[in-house]
């Protein structure tokens, strides 16, 4: 048995501990007092008393560190077919993901109606079925921050409304950050590095590429807005399928069509039916060298080679010439970058046989192939957004 006759349980009962330890502490002095006394069991003795005595007593002199509480944030992808909803839940620097699906008529759905945003979400929260998500729960009464990506493509005045509609968060927690600063993130360790490194992040969207430049320092938790650079041109998804059927398709047409590149505008319905072939031509390419097809009696043959040539280069040109102007403004040369990371839709539907070209281009370079998994890395991005706080509230440099 110990020194003690009895265990403290009761860390209020400071009387009788008081005295239990004026009577330790009296045996102590005694062996140290007392030479004659002191053998070397006494002082073996002596040594476990004030053992046992600082064992038990650190609970009440050191009270115990308050547990951790985990931080909740919400991220939303917005894409032109809808938003992507997933909550994070992070806790000692390792994060958690909770993505939401939607029931729809057609099925079930990650991606909520961009058109009924306001009246679906509001819905949606009033009517969750709770005891199916216990921990949503503890998600929304502890939701520190909501963050939307947002690149001024597609309208999210109405994502926002709902938000701040539904009161899941007061109005200064809201915010936003553009795709490829989500993207950057994704790819950026949260453990410090020997030394620093350069990303460039080139993210290909329906109507935009945006590139941005992302200084990431030794100590990358302190990565700031003044160490990011953003460019941007119109060229996206729907510029590269407009491209091959002005340059691929309308040329084998034109001498049967009733009129002319200039005709086809937005307003014109013959647009839709060939932009549905310029799609149709930019999937089967993806898996076969070139195709035939008829339409009225006329054949018409379209192939890999004539897109790089005609569709592919002419964007790569543009996109190097792009990179160029915004390494010059920071002073950097090709040289100067670590990695290059391609990521969005655009890239995802044209890599396969864009590939080649791509290292052509940028021989010699670190090239990050755009993600397919689950997890889209601007998802990934937003979910570690809160281990990079000195970003929060910045304004970007955009060159």
């Amino acid at each position: 048995m110990g020194i003690f006759n009895y265990p403290v349980t009761d860390k209020q009962d400071f009387s009788s501990l008081l005295t239990e330890i004026d009577r330790i502490l009296a045996t102590v002095i005694s062996s140290l007092v007392n030479l004659q006394e002191l053998t070397s069991e006494t002082i073996i003795a002596t040594r476990q008393q004030l053992e046992s005595a600082r064992v038990l007593l650190s609970p009440l002199l050191l009270p115990a560190p308050t547990p951790e509480v985990a931080r909740w944030s919400l991220g939303m992808e917005v894409q032109p077919e809808g938003v992507k909803v997933v909550f994070f839940r992070e806790s000692q620097g390792l994060i958690d993901f909770y993505p939401l699906s939607w029931s729809l008529a057609t099925g079930t759905s990650d991606l909520l109606p961009c058109s009924q945003v306001e009246e679906y979400l509001i819905s949606w929260l009033s009517n969750r079925d709770f005891s199916t998500d216990s921990w949503l729960w503890e998600a929304l009464d502890r939701l520190e921050a909501i963050i939307i990506t947002d690149d001024g493509e597609i309208p999210t005045d109405d994502l926002k409304k709902a938000l701040l509609t539904a009161q899941l968060i007061p109005p200064d927690r809201l915010s936003s950050l553009e795709t490829a600063l989500a993207t950057a993130l994704a790819h950026i360790p949260t453990s410090d590095q020997p030394q620093p490194q350069t990303l460039l992040v080139i993210e290909g969207k329906r109507e935009t590429t945006t590139l941005a430049i992302v200084e990431v320092p030794p100590q990358t938790r302190s990565l700031s807005r003044q160490a990011i650079a953003m460019s941007h041109f119109n060229y996206g998804e729907n510029t590269y399928e407009q491209a091959i059927l002005s340059h691929l398709i309308y040329p084998l047409w034109r001498s049967f069509l009733p009129l002319s590149p200039s005709d086809l505008t937005d307003t014109n319905p013959l647009k839709k039916s060939l932009l549905a072939a310029a799609r149709l031509t930019k999937l089967i390419l993806q898996e076969e060298s070139e195709f035939t097809s008829s339409l009225a009696g006329h054949t018409w043959t379209v192939s890999r080679t004539d897109l790089n040539k005609k569709v592919i280069i002419p964007y790569l040109d543009n996109l190097r010439q792009k990179i160029n102007d915004l390494l010059e403004k920071q002073k950097k040369s090709l040289e100067d970058i670590d990695r290059i990371i391609f990521s969005g839709n655009f890239f995802l539907t044209i890599w396969p046989y864009f590939l080649t070209e791509i290292q052509q281009e940028f021989a010699g370079c670190n090239l990050e192939a755009p993600s397919q998994e689950t997890f889209s890395p601007a998802i990934l991005g937003l979910g570690r957004l809160c281990l990079f706080s000195a970003l929060r509230g910045e304004k970007v440099n955009n060159a």
